[in-house]
């Protein structure tokens, strides 16, 4: 199809379509919900189906969501590019986020590491306790 073609079949388009009245009042605000009307918020429970075997609880982890810095992100990368040289090959984030959470010992230096984390965080009211 030439470019002249094209021309002709959008002409014939635009000729054949109904043309939008034209007006100068903004559309209709549509009204907001009061509370009343909104349907009851149920709480939501994490879906949790049985697995396909493995170990553990026999069920599935709950999917979560979580928000990391920069550096976090680099010290996954870090975990996973580990566990590549040590021959296993495409660990996920999740897997990565799971072995750091179980090779951690838990002690007095959370505290101080969390204290930093608050720092970070501009969104949170930091409340530093001795």
């Amino acid at each position: 199809m030439t470019k002249a073609d094209s021309n002709a079949l959008l002409s014939k388009l635009k000729s054949s379509l109904p043309k939008a009245p034209a007006t100068t009042e903004p559309p209709a605000a549509k009204p907001a919900l009061s509370p009343e009307r909104l349907p009851p918020v149920q709480p939501s429970k994490p879906t949790v189906k049985p697995a396909g075997g493995g170990e553990g609880d026999g069920l599935r982890a709950p999917k979560i969501s979580v928000s990391l810095y920069r550096t976090d992100l680099a010290r996954l990368d870090e975990i996973k590019e580990f566990m590549r040289g040590q021959g296993h090959r495409n660990l996920s984030d999740s897997e990565a986020l799971r072995l750091a959470c179980r090779a951690v010992r838990i002690g007095d230096d959370f505290l101080d590491l969390y204290r930093q984390m608050q720092r970070e965080d501009g969104r949170r009211r930091v409340t530093i306790k001795p």
